[in-house]
């Protein structure tokens, strides 16, 4: 091989093996779900995604981190079941100020079919929230965070 054939070949694989590594290591880094209530994962966009598969008595319990100033937080919350003939799943979430105390908490479960829960929290001081997600059945779940009060482009 000549040189100039190496390097024409240099141009496209190393682009190429990059790209591969990129797209291995960032859906990591996105996705990323601390368990550690001291260690929360920050969020840099408003959408939180998961599924459980662990049936009925094998909770999982994740926690966020995201700041809040004056307004509107709107909290949406998707779960759909992974098979419509089992027991489903549910989804506990609180919203928790920085010494863990509950500023607002609730559930949602689906069995069969999908579920949906749409929250307006009115945010009257900027603060910086912990959010604590507990998931349990066989279940896909989202939570959609928008509103006034909060903006992950930043």
């Amino acid at each position: 091989m000549t040189k100039l054939t190496i390097k024409k070949y240099a141009k496209v694989i190393f682009p190429a093996i990059l790209f591969f590594v990129l797209t291995l290591i960032m859906p990591q880094t996105n996705f990323a779900q601390s368990s550690d209530p001291d260690a929360p994962t920050a969020l840099t966009k408003g959408v939180i995604e998961g599924s459980s598969s662990g049936g009925s008595s094998d909770e999982k319990t994740y926690y966020y981190t995201f700041d809040v100033v004056k307004g509107t937080l709107t909290l949406t919350l998707d779960i759909t079941p992974l098979n419509k003939s089992d027991a489903g799943g549910y989804v506990e979430w609180s919203m928790m100020d920085t010494k863990f105390a509950t500023l607002k908490y609730d559930n949602l479960s689906a069995q069969g079919s999908p579920e949906r829960q749409v929250k307006d929290l009115p945010v009257t001081i900027k603060r910086r929230i912990i959010m604590k997600i507990v998931v349990s059945g066989n279940i896909n779940y989202k939570f959609k965070l928008a509103g006034s009060a909060v903006n992950f482009a930043r």
